[in-house]
């Protein structure tokens, strides 16, 4: 099996799960740690056991001064696409942290450029891999309660510190949003046709703009899902259902439910084995890197997502009805 020498870019916050996960595996090693915290370095440090020779301040030295294949990028959101083309230009492998990068046409230059290269870029997009989403996407793509007609998300709740967001236009959109809508194309198992979208700001709000979203987006075979998501709300909660022919699939905490039709209680239905999101990550770039089969959060099958993102805030920027497909191909 090959082994994957990484350099790691960012290494507190979100950067230590890999740090801790290449410790566990045989097919990956951390080769190196680039960040500009000299705690973080020291932890990573003793999670790994490397030296303080595999630290530096910048991507640009580490590149000069260690063998590496693949770079991981866990760095604020609006760095991203700046480091993946510089991994990408050195002919690195890139896994990087979701938002891909902080607009659609930075990623799709990303993945244009190690197309070009012939590296592969994957993204940390790992909220779909939840074993009630996995359970729910596997009953819908099998239809095995008939089609699926119509959805509706929600979370509400509130975030007390602003992260890396707080000025970001579309704030929520970018920071959960692209967790929330790429689980949502997930568990449709159908490409986007038409997206709507008003984003809000609540005048409590500590974010400048969008701390929350509506919308609703139609897909492929005529299934539409609704959308109401904040973390602006002063009342935590959640909702997830889709209502098929054969009934209505509800998440509901850590289970998945079924209401048949003309019923008046739930049967609560067994969940699909799912491993943790943080393996399937690994695994899957592992495989992306050595044979060249994309998972699904490839750099070009994350396209779609960023797409859907940006086109929920274009129409509420612009008051319209988006046209998906024609968006996406830009």
């Amino acid at each position: 099996m090959k082994k994957i020498r990484l350099i790691h870019v960012g290494v507190g916050g979100r950067g230590k799960w890999p740090v801790r996960r290449v410790t566990e595996r045989e097919d990956f090693e951390s080769v190196a740690f680039v960040d500009v915290n000299e705690t973080n370095l020291n932890a990573a440090l003793e999670v790994s056991g490397l030296s303080e020779s595999a630290c530096f301040r910048s991507l640009q030295v580490a590149l000069e001064k260690v063998e590496a294949d693949a770079v991981v990028v866990i760095t604020p959101p609006h760095l991203h696409a700046a480091q993946c083309l510089e991994a990408v230009r050195a002919g690195k492998h890139v896994l990087v942290e979701k938002p891909f990068t902080i607009n659609l046409a930075e990623a799709r230059q990303v993945v244009q450029e190690a197309d070009a290269k012939g590296v592969r870029v994957a993204v940390c997009q790992n909220a779909r891999y939840a074993a009630q989403s996995v359970t729910i996407h596997r009953l819908v793509r099998e239809r095995v309660y008939g089609k699926p007609f119509f959805g509706l998300m929600t979370k509400f709740g509130w975030r007390p510190g602003t992260h890396h967001s707080g000025k970001v236009r579309h704030s929520y959109l970018w920071e959960r949003g692209i967790h929330d809508l790429d689980t949502m194309r997930f568990l449709f198992d159908a490409q986007p046709t038409q997206v709507w979208g008003h984003s809000f700001n609540p005048p409590w709000s500590p974010y400048n703009h969008g701390a929350g979203a509506y919308a609703w987006v139609s897909f492929e075979g005529g299934a539409t899902c609704g959308y109401l998501c904040t973390f602006a709300a002063h009342k935590g909660g959640s909702s997830l259902r889709i209502d098929l022919e054969g009934g209505t699939l509800e998440q509901v905490g850590n289970e998945v439910r079924l209401r048949r039709p003309g019923t008046d209680q739930d049967e609560v239905l067994p969940l699909d084995p799912a491993p943790a999101a943080e393996a399937v990550l690994m695994d899957g770039f592992h495989r992306y890197v050595t044979e060249g089969i994309e998972p699904a959060f490839g750099g070009h099958n994350n396209l779609t997502t960023m797409a859907l993102v940006e086109a929920v805030g274009v129409a509420s920027d612009e008051g319209r009805v988006v046209d998906f497909q024609a968006y996406l191909k830009g």
